[in-house]
Order: structure tokens, then sequence, then C-alpha cells
């Protein structure tokens, strides 16, 4: 309920020109439709569900984009501190909440519709995907962590460019001291899911349904109580990000702020916003 937000938003901005748009929206549809099983009046309604999602793409994803933009190269340039850290990620939250409200919005009225086959075809399709993390949670323990510490460098080396060899042994060793809550995240997506299936078989209406999907998402980080508190775990996040950029060197600090700036101009094609 969380990554997959994120490419909704970005797929629903697609497209720099009209016919982009276009082509965006068609594959969104397409894509909503083979997730649900839709048939052709339910993909005609989520059709124009994505066209107005799209068109309200600039005005609500734009200008908070920008404003988080700046704060971050600013802060690539001369350091960050917690308090900033937390304003940006407070900034990210509101703007996620009021893209994901609009989200619910357009996709309540059209769960509503979903027969019990449909609802069907759609557990199969999350089953799978649930059943993909658990064969790499029953991975042997060195093996799931030497992945951990490859997706790690990988993630810092997008930003960084090539890491020195003390550099990511330090942060290979670096991984090792932190948590592996993938399986307490899993059996609270699978729980949160479950609930939403629930909800839909019962046909409660469009409001009842809306009600469900916005509980479900601002109640994302709660993984149960044997799981760090989502404050607990932004705080480690934030920990990581202030030990990343302090091992940074100049080079290294200048390959973030243009990947930072290459990242934006693809939202604002995306978003239509493009110069050029």
């Amino acid at each position: 309920m969380r990554r997959p937000v994120l490419l909704v938003v970005l797929l629903l901005a697609v497209g720099c020109t009209g016919l982009m748009q276009n082509i965006g929206a068609r594959i969104v549809t397409r894509q909503i439709a083979e997730e649900f099983d839709l048939d052709d009046q339910q993909t005609e309604a989520t059709r124009a569900s994505v066209d107005r999602l799209i068109a309200k793409a600039p005005s609500v994803i734009g200008p908070p984009v920008d404003f988080i933009v700046a704060i971050l190269d600013r802060g690539i340039a001369k350091g960050f501190t917690d308090r900033e850290l937390i304003g940006v990620w407070r900034r990210a939250d509101e703007l996620l909440d009021e893209v994901v409200a609009h989200i619910i919005e357009e996709a309540a009225p059209i769960l509503a519709t979903l027969s019990d086959d449909q609802i069907d075809h759609a557990h199969a399709r999350f089953d799978k995907r649930f059943e993909e993390v658990r064969e790499k949670l029953a991975e042997p323990p060195e093996e799931r962590l030497e992945k951990r510490q490859d997706a790690f460098v990988a993630a810092i080396e997008e930003w960084t460019g090539d890491l020195s060899f003390e550099q990511e042994k330090a942060f290979r060793a670096y991984v090792t001291r932190l948590p592996d809550d993938a399986a307490l995240q899993l059996a609270a997506d699978e729980g949160r899911v479950a609930e939403i299936e629930s909800v839909l078989r019962q046909r409660p209406g469009a409001p009842a349904i809306r009600e469900a999907l916005w509980k479900a998402w601002k109640e994302r980080g709660d993984w149960g109580p044997e799981a760090r508190t989502p404050a607990e775990r932004r705080a480690q996040s934030r920990q990581t990000i202030l030990y990343v950029y302090d091992s940074m060197n100049t080079r290294q600090k200048d390959h973030a702020s243009r990947h930072l700036h290459e990242l934006h101009d693809k939202v604002k094609r995306f978003l239509g916003m493009a110069d050029s």
C-alpha cells in the first residue's frame, strides 16, 4: 500500500503533450483493468477517472515537488540537519495524502461495482506478489543480508556515482546493523489487503469503501505490536541519510545534485510542465 502509490502518482501524471497524456491514460487504464478484470463499462469509467486525475496532477503535484527539490538541493550543497529532514518528510507526507485522497475519491465508485469474480481475480494477483515476497523471506539469512547490502549500495550509487572500496565496505557493514522488518511489513500489508477485500465483498457502497481505503492508507506505517513504530523507523531513516551524506565527497555531492535535478526534470515532463 506504499510503493505502488508512488508509481500510480507518476503514471497518472505522464505526458508533456496532449498525445503523451492520452497514451499515459490508456496505459494506466489498461493496467487497472487487468488488475481487476474490469468489463467495458467499468473500464470506460476508469479511463474517465484517470483523465480527471491527470488533469489535476500539475496543480496538485507541481508546486510541492518544486519546494521539496529546492530544500533537498540546498541540503546537498550545505548539509542536512535532522530538523530539516523532518520538515521535508512532513511536506512529502502532506503531498502524498492529497494525491491519495484524489485517487481514492475516483476509485471508490468503481470498486463498489466489482463482482465476486473480479474481487477473486484481484485477490489472486495480490497473492502472487505476496508469494514472491514470502519466497525471498524464506532465503537463508546470509543470502538475504547480502541482497539487502547490494540493494543499499546500488541505491546510494544512483545518487553518488561510484563509491570507493572503503565507502562500500562501510555501507555494507552499516546494513548489518539495520533491523530487517520485511516479514512484519508483509504481514501488515496482507492484513490490510484482506480488510479491504472483506469490505468490498459486503457491497457497502462508495462512501464506506472510501473510508476503508483511507484508513488503510493512514495506517500503512503500523506493522503490528512487534514492529518498530513509524516514528522510530523514520528516525532511523533520517540517521541513515545523515550517515551517508557525511560519507560523501565533493564529487559525489555534485553527482547527487545533478541526479536530483534529472529526477525533477522527469517529473516536470510527466506533469506537462517542461520548458521544451
